[in-house]
């Protein structure tokens, strides 16, 4: 694995550590790992379609105001760099609550990409969508 290729992983790894964050109430870590750039988007598994920082954050604070707790982890982490541009395809599992105080589980494939910012890799791009029901039964 080449320096970048490892880097690109750690910042995927923060994902994670931010995520769990927004979990618990707390959006700023998305403010470290997140491009402050005015071309980045957002697309949330909720339907949710953001570009620029300003309001891709705004939305990580509403999401973090509404969270009840959860935990969640990367899986099948796949990445590729080339030059200064990175991807990261991986699933997301773990556990959310939900409004009824129920835990439920979470199954999200996610890809982002990532830009080297004066030495530092982040993110710029974010999609997100939930794992569809019909290839869960297939899969069973």
């Amino acid at each position: 694995m080449t320096p970048d290729e490892k880097a690109v992983h750690d910042a995927v790894e923060q994902w994670f550590v931010a995520l769990n964050a927004m979990l618990a109430g707390d959006p700023e870590p998305f403010a470290e790992l997140y491009s402050h750039a005015s071309d980045v988007t957002y697309m949330g598994a909720e339907g949710t379609y953001r570009v620029g920082w300003d309001d891709t954050y705004a939305d990580w604070k509403v999401q973090a105001e509404k969270s009840l707790g959860g935990d969640v982890h990367g899986e099948d982490i796949h990445v590729v760099v080339e030059g200064t541009m990175a991807t990261a395809s991986h699933f997301t599992k773990g556990t959310v609550t939900s409004p009824d105080g129920k835990a439920t589980d979470l199954l999200v494939r996610e890809t982002s990409v990532f830009r080297k910012e004066d030495g530092a890799w982040k993110m710029v791009a974010h999609q997100a969508d939930d794992y569809p029901l019909w290839v869960r039964v297939l899969n069973r």
